[in-house]
């Protein structure tokens, strides 16, 4: 059905199924609960702008779990973020505070600002595992920056991928980590267009950024291409807003799909599949937008937090 529709079209979908509403009746976390995970010494940005991202879109409770040492620099960023120093590089970290905070949170984001630290790559593998096996896999997890490094050297972990549910995975790499996951896999031009046989070895949704960004299914042929108009200017960390958003649409669409805060009304009946691939279709339009008015307005000047300071405007515009 995706593959039909036009960009009007879907961003009009995304609108109407992927979005929770804001009712008198619900509670604080109804309307969405993500963790990122992710923040270390070297990197406190990535986490804080991805957390950001998922705050200003309107997620109701944004968490951050972040090795001790960036703790107190992602706070001091913003009183508005819940950051829990529970990873520890060269230590084990305090899982079991993990795992009970994990176990709350509609959506997991996994590796803005992570590192490579062997400890804390040990502790996000600990996450995944638990996810997978205490909640069959049921939380969504958006893979991005060292989550996907450690993707591409971990077996056991590519394995444990495969185990999830049809669309409760999203990858989303860049050009330099496209082509180290092909590697990885040993996945050729021989065999096809390379982002769909990642998705489907993988058994996950792949988002494909670049000039375009490509969405590819985990199954068959669909692969959902956005060619909206962003900025001329990269900046770093935009890739960091891109999780955020995607990250908080799937949260809002998990509470509509599994937790049923606000039941469809219509025949246009969809599965979990379609609602994340309509998230991660919508949040690359929306981080698009958010680069184009950030450009509009500083040109050359613009930075990272210009574009991820645009989140709630160009939601507005798409959503409001």
């Amino acid at each position: 059905m995706l593959g039909k529709l036009n960009h009007s079209q879907l961003i009009s979908l995304a609108r109407r199924k992927c979005i929770t509403p804001l009712l008198p009746q619900l509670h604080k976390g109804q309307n969405g609960r993500i963790c990122v995970i992710g923040g270390c010494e070297d990197y406190t940005g990535a986490p804080f702008f991805s957390a950001r991202a998922t705050a200003l879109m309107g997620c109701d409770m944004t968490h951050v779990i972040c090795d001790q040492s960036a703790a107190t620099v992602i706070k001091s960023y913003s009183p508005d973020l819940m950051v829990h120093p529970y990873l520890h590089q060269g230590g084990q970290g305090e899982m079991d505070k993990v795992r009970a905070l994990i176990g709350r949170m509609h959506a997991i984001i996994v590796g803005p600002g992570l590192g490579r630290d062997e400890s804390m790559l040990r502790n996000v593998k600990e996450i995944i595992q638990y996810i997978l096996e205490e909640h069959q896999g049921s939380i969504p997890i958006v893979l991005d920056a060292d989550g996907l490094w450690l993707v591409t050297q971990d077996d056991q972990v590519r394995h444990m991928l495969t185990r999830f549910p049809r669309g409760r995975i999203v990858l989303t790499p860049n050009v330099v980590e496209f082509k180290r996951l092909a590697t990885a896999l040993g996945v050729s031009n021989d065999e096809g267009e390379i982002g769909r046989r990642i998705a489907h070895t993988l058994k996950c949704i792949l988002v494909e950024k670049g000039q375009q960004d490509k969405i590819f299914a985990p199954e068959g042929n669909l692969c959902l291409v956005n060619s909206t108009e962003g900025s001329p200017k990269r900046v770093g960390g935009q890739g960091d807003t891109l999780t955020g958003t995607i990250g908080c649409l799937i949260s809002f669409s998990r509470a509509r799909y599994d937790f049923h805060i606000c039941p469809d009304n219509d025949d246009e009946k969809l599965e979990w599949v379609d609602y994340a691939l309509l998230s991660c279709y919508a949040g690359s339009t929306l981080t698009r937008e958010c680069a184009k008015l950030a450009f509009a307005d500083l040109k050359r000047s613009m930075q990272t937090s210009d574009v991820n300071l645009r989140v709630g405007e160009a939601y507005d515009k798409m959503f409001g």
